[in-house]
């Protein structure tokens, strides 16, 4: 029962709540760091009324919109040198997981020079401890997300690219001082975003709840979750204008993020970035490329939880044992892909076998806390040769 649990971000959640962005900024400064990425013309209108409102208000506002999917170290330092040549007061990002990282770390970084990066990544463990020291002066976030899926804006955990390598940093100093949850802002996502989003968000949830550093806050949260999003995203797939299956899954993808940060994630995470590092598929892709294998192979370790998931997915399943249900779990995964539209094989997006083989081969198997190297190759080998 003893446990850590931490929501340090404060939320702003429901329909139109975006119109509360200056009332929220004002107590931060002037001088602020927009950070999106260049293709926003979806969300065009958006960022023109957040502009326009922002400098109505007497904000002045510094557009940053390099940031990519997968973002670099490279596109970060470019920011950092951006809101140092500008004397920015405080930070906001509006988008999905890369616009919200990329602003994490500008913050967390930004009085630094000469940035040694492989001392700031850390290793999927405890996201309590083993916090790297860092002594910049503080800089607040107000984060925006469009998508439903990767938490950011209510976790610690920024993911960057180098070298074709996806890392993450750990830090307390990451979680934003404010997210601004507005159902409205997804109503453009389409279907492909939504689906791999959406699953993101799930896997975040499924993880954290068989996490051995779950509580029993981040079990409920873990819990409604799951089943917010196995009701609610087939649903808002087929009907991408429904505002109720957005906010739905805005509500979900909130909860799923802050159980990740207090529970930490599982094997499927790391290795979807190891993926999507080297192929440039996307997070949520990826995630559905191994998650079947990977419970495939592990609901024998945790039979009563993977049936408690299996079950909300199946109540026919409640007339069978733990490991019978358990050991189900993984073809209703696969189901619940295929009808979502996001079961695909690798060979689907041409992975090649030089790629492949990087895959297989990455050094940060080596450093993983969810089991053997061995282990975690076998969960890629059989997602690929498998299906």
């Amino acid at each position: 029962m003893d446990s850590i649990f931490s929501v340090p971000t404060k939320i702003h959640f429901g329909i139109g709540k975006i119109e509360t962005l200056t009332d929220i900024a004002k107590e931060y400064g002037k001088r602020c760091l927009l950070v999106t990425t260049k293709n926003t013309h979806p969300l065009e209108k958006v960022f023109t009324r957040l502009k326009g409102v922002l400098s109505q208000n007497n904000f002045e506002v510094i557009h940053f919109d390099e940031v990519i999917p997968n973002p670099t170290t490279e596109i970060v330092e470019k920011g950092i040198r951006l809101l140092q040549d500008n004397k920015i007061d405080f930070v906001i990002s509006v988008g999905g997981g890369s616009s919200i990282d990329t602003a994490k770390i500008i913050c967390l970084l930004n009085e630094s020079k000469d940035i040694d990066w492989s001392n700031l990544f850390d290793k999927y463990n405890n996201p309590h401890i083993h916090y790297k020291p860092i002594h910049n002066r503080h800089i607040p976030l107000i984060a925006i997300p469009t998508t439903a899926g990767t938490g950011s804006e209510v976790t610690q955990a920024a993911v960057i690219s180098i070298d074709n390598d996806k890392n993450t940093i750990f830090h307390p100093l990451n979680y934003p001082a404010h997210a601004i949850l507005d159902p409205n802002l997804l109503l453009t996502l389409p279907s492909k975003l939504t689906a791999s989003t959406g699953f993101d968000a799930f896997c975040h949830a499924f993880e954290s709840y068989i996490n051995p550093m779950a509580s029993p806050f981040s079990e409920l949260a873990s819990l409604e979750a799951i089943k917010v999003i196995k009701n609610y995203l087939p649903k808002s797939i087929e009907s991408l204008n429904n505002i109720f299956y957005r906010k739905q899954l805005l509500y979900a993808q909130t909860l799923a993020g802050i159980a990740l940060s207090n529970a930490g994630a599982s094997a499927p995470h790391p290795l979807s970035e190891i993926i999507g590092g080297v192929t440039g598929i996307s997070h949520g892709e990826a995630l559905a490329l191994v998650f079947p294998e990977f419970l495939h192979m592990q609901y024998h370790l945790n039979t009563t939880k993977f049936a408690t998931i299996a079950r909300i997915f199946d109540n026919t399943l409640n007339s069978l044992s733990d490991k019978e249900a358990a050991s189900k779990l993984s073809s209703i995964i696969k189901d619940f892909l295929k009808a979502i539209k996001l079961y695909h094989k690798f060979d689907d997006y041409s992975v090649t076998d030089e790629q492949f083989s990087s895959i297989i081969d990455s050094p940060i198997l080596n450093f993983l806390s969810f089991g053997c190297k061995e282990n975690l190759q076998k969960i890629i080998l059989d997602s690929k040769n498998l299906r």
